[in-house]
């Protein structure tokens, strides 16, 4: 219905407007009664023309229609350029919006510490650098004046390029994409204002607990590794536009690529289009070694128990712990995921209920089970609370993850988390571009064409015993590393509630950011 709304103001907006007339009748929106949201995947949600116009004294007196929504297979919004190129369309006539996206398999994993500063900045530049026919002014002034967004991105598993706008922006959206990956100017005036700004980013990685619990907890649960490499300043200040040059070479590659396009399009023009993109691509590739997935080394296991402690002046203290899990196509996955949401996800949970509402100790408290397809994930639970308060809040976590462990599950509790977690399935489908996304991704992490329906089954059928089984092997309160991100020296004096000492779940370690750095 919020859809809805943003329609018909719109369209009432629009009606009126110059640049619609002359448009053929199928551009211009619909109005009124006539007006109608699709959302992908599902039916069309018609507005309501019913005399039942009263407004109820209560919320509990509101009425809905339930929702007959089931998800489509993924192959059914494919279609193969080529082997190896996949475009994946995404219809939707309600607004007079078009977005597209391009996804690579190369990212920035496994490069040397020069090339991966090039890499991670090579996005920024293209986007930000301006190409062989515009200045960088012209295009921040051409996409500001079309209300369109562009970006591009080298991320650390996979690179991405997308623009979005009005659907009769796409065509000239499509090729402005294509002159920043084929003829990118790369300003040197914005390359060392970009340079500045990484430089600033990473004098200030470690200002707040917030910051190093992550930093922390990352180089303990993965090493110290690619994954977990912290760039150097100097790395940056030493970029010239060879190295931008170096690190665009061979990384969009016209032979392996997912797409997606979403809104309100013109197909077979669309189609065109991306081909001829792909083709200018193909004529400027060459083959430098592009740093894969697969050319890692393997994740190192972890340290023996015990805690770490990042040592940063703090009245608050943030703290994780975690145990290493298993990828998201694990068949442990689901069953985790629903003992997890009981554990420690929202209000009603067992750590929220503890620790939060019960005890007063925390703002934030949650469990999580990490869903990675590239790498072995995490499982744990992470917090927030004040430094004297520490030991008192781990030990409260550690009691409730035994507890559920001892007893097992509530009458309700797993009834109430399949519903929750069942429900939000359609909402991740709530317009084109969330739609095109998530589709895209999935074909990326090669997810099987019926995931959705596969999830959904998984939450409905997974036996309660399963799930209590499968949180019994993986949430073992002795297999939780620990890290505190606070003032060290007095996180390892004894605490003035009596609480177990940090000493009591292993050996202590104390962390600065020259820790974080060291290979």
């Amino acid at each position: 219905m919020k859809r809805l709304a943003l329609l018909l103001s719109a369209s009432a907006f629009l009606a009126g407007c110059p640049a619609l007339e002359g448009l053929p009748q199928s551009e211009v929106p619909r109005t009124g009664h006539e007006a109608a949201v699709v959302f992908p995947g599902g039916p069309a949600m018609e507005s309501d023309s019913s005399d039942d116009t009263a407004v109820p004294e209560s919320y509990k007196g509101l009425r809905t229609k339930p929702l007959d929504w089931a998800p489509r297979r993924i192959s059914s919004y494919a279609d193969t350029l080529a082997p190896g190129v996949v475009v994946y369309w995404v219809p939707d006539s309600s607004l007079p919006l078009a977005s597209v996206e391009f996804l690579w398999p190369e990212g920035r994993l496994a490069l040397g510490p020069r090339d991966d500063a090039a890499a991670s900045m090579l996005g920024t530049l293209l986007r930000r650098g301006g190409t062989a026919a515009l200045t960088p002014a012209q295009v921040d002034d051409t996409l500001e004046f079309l209300a369109a967004h562009v970006s591009v991105s080298v991320g650390m598993v996979r690179s991405s390029a997308s623009a979005s706008g009005l659907s009769r922006d796409l065509p000239y959206l499509i090729g402005l994409l294509g002159d920043m990956l084929v003829e990118p100017r790369f300003d040197t005036a914005r390359l060392s204002t970009a340079v500045a700004e990484r430089v600033q980013d990473i004098e200030h990685r470690a200002d707040t607990p917030a910051q190093t619990v992550s930093l922390a907890s990352d180089r303990l649960s993965y090493g110290p590794s690619a994954w977990t490499r912290l760039s150097d300043s100097a790395d940056f200040l030493a970029l010239r536009r060879a190295d931008l040059e170096r690190a665009r070479a061979g990384r969009f590659s016209p032979s392996k690529v997912w797409i997606s396009v979403a809104g309100r399009y013109e197909k077979a023009s669309t189609r065109k289009q991306i081909l001829s993109l792909l083709e200018r691509l193909r004529e400027g590739a060459s083959r430098p070694a592009v740093a894969r997935l697969d050319s890692l080394a393997p994740i190192p296991s972890l340290p023996p128990r015990g805690t770490w402690i990042y040592d940063i002046p703090a009245s608050q203290t943030q703290i994780r712990m975690g145990a290493r899990f298993v990828r998201r196509d694990h068949p442990d996955y689901y069953p985790l995921v629903l003992a997890s949401e009981v554990l420690g996800q929202g209000f009603g949970s067992r750590l929220v209920d503890r620790v939060r509402s019960d005890e007063g100790l925390a703002y934030h408290v949650g469990s999580f089970v990490g869903s990675d397809y590239d790498r072995p994930a995490m499982l744990g639970v992470g917090l927030q609370t004040k430094s004297q308060s520490t030991g008192r809040a781990v030990k409260l976590v550690m009691e409730e993850i035994a507890r559920l462990r001892d007893s097992g599950f509530r009458a309700g509790e797993l009834d109430r988390v399949r519903k929750s977690l069942r429900n939000g399935v359609p909402t991740l489908f709530d317009s084109p571009e969330a739609t095109a996304d998530l589709i895209l991704q999935s074909a990326a992490w090669g997810r099987r064409d019926d995931h959705f329906a596969t999830y959904l089954r998984a939450l409905d059928t997974i036996p309660d015993s399963t799930v209590l089984r499968v949180y019994r092997k993986w949430f073992v309160p002795d297999s939780l590393r620990i890290v505190v991100s606070g003032p060290a020296a007095q996180l390892q004096q004894p605490f003035p509630d009596g609480s177990p000492a940090l000493t009591t779940y292993g050996p202590v370690h104390v962390w600065t950011l020259d820790s974080l750095t060291k290979e």
